[in-house]
């Protein structure tokens, strides 16, 4: 057997011991400091099976036999974790998933009624007194709503939710295997994605449903590389109609249609969102009272924004502004810069610059975002199977400091919003972003100097034949 398929099975059974351990914990947060050693375990050994392939991926491309044994290594683990994991206690927004879906089977609009509303007390059932923010509707779009339906109309279980929701987890693995190939990458690189610890922890153990918007987004790139442009363009529409969040990528295919198409687009996304809003209209206000309520009042776990706040004195709305208009201006300049790129209309450089742009702006909104709380994390680890960006890497390891602020270790409970929650813990921040900003920061430097060495060296190229 290839001494580097041995590798990569042993990496494998390592990390399905963690998961075995992680499993029996049952419910990460009744022993955060024990499910923390065994994240960062799998952490290290993931890291290491990631760049060891990477090392590796001139040979297993001369040698097709042993590149599909991985390859086919790193799909059959990557089940065996998720199913591993399927057991575990979801996260507490599985509570919310059941309850919205409930409410639609029952006929009733989760935007127009918060869950403690009396008049829905007939509905209350043991799921109930798990719901947070109990005093206010819904903050997810409709795309996102249907699909807790579609769960809840199948079993009002958690396994159901989360069954729903990993399907979708491991839809994503196939599409970008799909989508490697497509843009002349190495398949291997699918480990990235496949074998991450967070995305592992975010979607079978925990349940949460943003690998529905990963899913939708990657399909759109994936269509847009292989210019199926309206259906890539629906396919982005879905994915905000999930979360809002990748509706900034959107500009990004759109750009590269041609001009006298591009409204025709535009149209078809916003039909899309239009359409699935409709059976929720009746909400009127309630539509965004709580996506806006969040979006105002609360901040957690955040990095430039903090620092944003601390130069506002503390002033929420102040900092959300300044906050709002710096990650416009980035937007813009990456727009910007995405058009003035002078590539051909046509092949593979046009869908590495469209990927580029996308991973830049959905970073840039992960580094302003008031909240960052690790699932976030996942919208960025697809883009790492293309850029294997060191930083970001290091970032899904170490977000692990996140979870000891909800922990009676280091944080308390306290009154906020008229509601207890963990108190932010802000010297908890440093073990968690300083490697990620490190290593930023120096990437940045080591490409600026790459840049003007290669120029010094054109130069006197061009000098010494004239």
């Amino acid at each position: 057997m290839n001494r580097r398929l041995i590798t990569i099975i042993i990496t494998g059974i390592i990390i399905e011991i963690l998961c075995i351990a992680i499993a029996f914990l049952g419910d990460i947060e009744k022993d955060i400091p024990c499910f923390a050693f065994l994240y960062t375990a799998s952490f290290i050994a993931y890291i290491f099976a990631v760049f060891y392939v990477s090392r590796n991926g001139e040979i297993s491309e001369q040698d097709g036999n042993s590149s599909r044994e991985i390859l086919w290594a790193i799909i059959i683990f990557s089940l065996i974790f998720r199913f591993t994991l399927l057991p575990m206690t979801p996260t507490d927004d599985m509570y919310r998933y059941l309850w919205e879906g409930k409410l639609q089977l029952n006929g009733i609009n989760p935007y127009s009624h918060p869950p403690e509303s009396s008049g829905l007390e007939h509905l209350r059932d043991k799921f109930f007194s798990g719901i947070n923010h109990k005093h206010l509707s819904t903050i997810y779009p409709p795309l996102m709503l249907m699909a807790f339906a579609v769960a809840d109309y199948v079993s009002h279980s958690f396994i159901s939710m989360k069954f729903l929701f990993l399907l979708f987890d491991v839809l994503s693995i196939f599409l970008l295997l799909r989508f490697l190939s497509v843009m002349g990458k190495d398949s291997v690189n699918v480990l990235i994605y496949a074998w991450s610890p967070l995305i592992l922890i975010s979607f079978a153990a925990s349940g949460h449903g943003d690998s529905l918007q990963i899913f939708l987004a990657i399909l759109a790139l994936y269509l847009c590389a292989i210019r199926k442009n309206l259906r890539s363009i629906i396919s982005i529409g879905l994915a905000t109609m999930s979360k809002f969040v990748f509706i900034i990528i959107a500009p990004f295919l759109i750009s590269g249609l041609m001009s006298g198409k591009r409204l025709k687009y535009v149209l078809a996304m916003f039909s899309v969102i239009i359409f699935l809003y409709l059976p929720y209209v009746g909400a009127g206000k309630g539509l965004f009272y709580t996506l806006f309520h969040f979006g105002t009042q609360y901040h957690f776990n955040d990095s430039a924004h903090f620092l944003i706040f601390c130069l506002c004195l503390g002033s929420s709305l102040a900092s959300k502004m300044i906050t709002v208009i710096i990650f416009g201006s980035v937007l813009l300049y990456l727009y910007k810069k995405h058009l003035n790129t002078h590539l051909v209309d046509q092949g593979i450089n046009r869908n590495d610059s469209i990927i580029r742009y996308a991973f830049l702006s959905i970073g840039a909104f992960l580094i302003l975002a008031p909240t960052l709380h690790p699932w976030y994390l996942t919208w960025i680890v697809p883009f790492l199977c293309f850029n294997k960006n060191r930083a970001w890497l290091v970032l899904t390891g170490t977000i692990v400091f996140y979870y000891f602020m909800n922990h009676e270790l280091f944080s308390k409970m306290i009154l906020y919003n008229n509601e207890w929650v963990w108190k932010e813990v802000h010297w908890l921040k440093l073990p968690e972003y300083l490697p990620f900003y490190g290593l930023l920061i120096y990437g940045w430097l080591a490409k600026k100097n790459f840049a003007l060495r290669s120029l010094w060296l054109n130069r006197n190229l061009i000098g010494g034949r004239s």
